[in-house]
């Protein structure tokens, strides 16, 4: 139930709006987007950002729901960036060329992430959207992300890139019992107090455009919170630790008649805390994913997947919790 806005106002300025109505339970509505690229240069070479918009880590993070295979984006990358969004400035840039092979790859219903640019600085909140920071000295975080969109002469598309950010986060641990690790190795024993972890990243994807067989894989590493039990006294702290993932997928393109048909099947695994969940919840996840997206007309996706889950997601109140399991996921999907 998403609704949106955009159109260009002026030569030099576009503008974007999108608000959400099924975001989740809480909220009747929600703000998703709402930014302006003012183009600096007459051709639009380079665009100043500013607004709500999504943070440039990662290809799938930065690709619109009817343009991403799976249902969810990949736990290792979005736990950077949850919501994908957050209040921000910026600066990106791509020849004219460039930006209009990225608008191309959605033409042709390639699946491709939108022009985000070849090279895009960003200075962003880095506590989520529509997310106050709590009442603490914070500095913003600075996110970098480098794309080349490749064009064979074959025709056959294919696009390589970099990125990473680098910030402080703000985890307040409610939970009695959990402490924070200093990284000079003393313990403080307030859990309620906000408090601050250094939160960056960096990673690299790889995508093989479907015409008619495509490969798509990210990878990310970096350090931030996580929580992490200590059986023999119950109890349980938070500090700063490493983490990575990444997952692969392979995808086919299948047309007949007016139709098309995406079989692909994705792996992905994640070692590493989730700043935005309570106790920054720690995870040891591995999932394979099986589906196929049916477009019978360009307004409607049908989308069936098979999920076989291993995941181990610990906090103080569940300190001990590895599940597993097998399911079945249907969307249907309209798209205006």
């Amino acid at each position: 139930m998403r609704f949106k806005l955009n159109g260009q106002i002026h030569p030099r300025v576009y503008f974007y709006f999108q608000a959400d109505f099924a975001s989740d339970g809480k909220n009747l509505g929600q703000l998703r987007d709402a930014y302006m690229d003012i183009s600096l240069d007459k051709e639009g070479t380079f665009k100043f950002r500013g607004g709500q918009s999504k943070i440039p880590f990662g290809y799938e993070n930065l690709q619109s729901s009817q343009n991403r295979y799976s249902l969810d984006r990949n736990d290792p990358l979005n736990s950077a960036v949850k919501d994908e969004r957050d209040l921000s400035v910026g600066i990106h840039w791509a020849p004219i060329e460039i930006r209009k092979r990225y608008k191309e790859l959605l033409d042709k219903n390639l699946k491709g992430s939108g022009d985000y640019g070849m090279a895009y600085i960003m200075l962003y909140n880095g506590q989520r959207a529509n997310t106050l920071v709590p009442n603490i000295e914070k500095t913003p975080h600075v996110a970098v992300r480098l794309n080349y969109p490749f064009l064979m002469n074959s025709g056959q598309y294919f696009e390589a890139g970099i990125f990473g950010f680098y910030g402080n986060t703000v985890t307040t641990v409610v939970t009695d019992g959990v402490t924070y690790r200093e990284n000079d190795g003393t313990v403080t024993s307030s859990p309620a107090l906000n408090h601050l972890f250094v939160d960056k990243r960096i990673g690299a994807s790889f995508v093989l455009y479907p015409q008619p067989f495509g490969l798509q894989a990210e990878f990310n590493y970096g350090i931030g919170p996580k929580f992490l039990y200590d059986p023999i006294n119950d109890k349980g702290s938070v500090g700063e630790e490493t983490l990575h993932g990444g997952y692969i997928q392979a995808m086919y393109k299948l047309e007949i008649s007016d139709q098309t048909i995406f079989p692909f099947a994705k792996y992905h695994y994640y070692f590493g805390g989730k700043k935005f969940e309570q106790d920054a919840r720690a995870y040891d996840m591995k999932e394979l994913e099986i589906g196929v997206e049916w477009q019978p007309w360009k307004a409607i996706e049908l989308n069936v997947t098979y999920v076989i889950a291993d995941r181990r997601y610990e906090d103080m109140l569940n300190p001990i919790n590895q599940q597993e399991g097998n399911l079945l996921r249907i969307q249907l999907q309209v798209n205006y």
